[in-house]
């Protein structure tokens, strides 16, 4: 389906190049080549990024998710200055890691499988490349741009919040409201759970939702289609195994490349309808 869907865009555009305006199909010609890219490359991976802001603990997950002390931790904010990458079983990820723009020293190898996941076989769950990206609201504009760079690269995405900036309003306005079509390849995780009184959880957990909501992405419960919602402490542990396990299940299925661009194309197919369509 996506096949079809992306030829006939091409064939689209190629009719539209000398009838609609350049500004008007401006990011079509890049969405195809970025379809064309990620196909090509393995689909035995499946790359997870983790991203937030500031304080938000994305480090100290990523070092959680790995069990491994590979992304840096300290005082000094921002932290992550560069995507850090871990890939299990990184055989043929290199070409992946290339396009992401990941640094040599940035790369690090997990040839274990994935801890608290479902049964492993031989060609189980391996093919995770989880990457811990700088923070979305560095004070360092090279930083952000980064960000906005790998975003659109990766094929799911873990917002990892806490609970002082999960309402944070350039989140939403500049993140989760543009990529809520982008429902089923969304994690978000309210980190720092430890700092909230057990009752106050749930009630985080209920405005965060509401919030989700207003920014117009579907939250997948009881095992229906959108994003996940998850709580979790990357400092006591608390709900690292489900967010792992997760995570795992994402990468077994195999489809969540195909899922991202599919919702890119949507996307696109939305902006570009008004040039094409006449109302009503």
């Amino acid at each position: 389906m996506l096949t079809e869907r992306v030829d006939a865009l091409s064939e689209l555009l190629g009719l539209s190049r000398t009838r609609v305006s350049h500004e008007a199909l401006d990011g079509a010609g890049e969405l195809l080549e970025r379809v064309g890219d990620r196909r090509r490359l393995s689909a035995d991976h499946t790359v997870v990024a983790l991203a937030g802001a500031t304080g938000s603990g994305k480090s100290s997950l990523f070092n959680a998710l790995t069990g491994l002390e590979l992304s840096r931790i300290g005082v000094r904010r921002p932290t992550t200055s560069a995507p850090v990458a871990c890939a299990w079983d990184p055989r043929g990820a290199s070409g992946l890691l290339d396009r992401l723009g990941i640094a040599p020293k940035a790369r690090f190898a997990r040839h274990s499988a994935l801890d608290a996941v479902a049964e492993r076989t031989d060609d189980g769950p391996a093919g995770l490349v989880l990457l811990d990206l700088p923070d979305h609201d560095s004070a360092a504009t090279a930083h952000r741009d980064q960000v906005d760079r790998v975003l659109k690269l990766v094929d799911v995405i873990v917002w990892v919040l806490d609970p002082e900036k999960y309402a944070d309003a350039a989140l939403h306005e500049r993140y989760l409201r543009p990529l809520a079509g982008h429902a089923d390849v969304t994690i978000v995780v309210l980190n720092q759970i430890d700092r909230l009184p057990e009752e106050a959880v749930e009630q985080v957990l209920d405005d965060l939702r509401r919030l989700l909501d207003d920014d117009g992405l579907a939250v997948g419960e009881h095992g229906e289609d959108g994003a996940m919602v998850m709580a979790v402490s990357a400092l006591s542990g608390d709900g690292v195994p489900e967010l792992r396990a997760a995570v795992g299940q994402v990468v077994a299925e195999r489809a969540a490349a195909s899922r991202r661009l599919s919702a890119d194309v949507d996307g696109l197919a939305e902006r570009l309808r008004p040039l094409y369509v006449a109302e009503g």
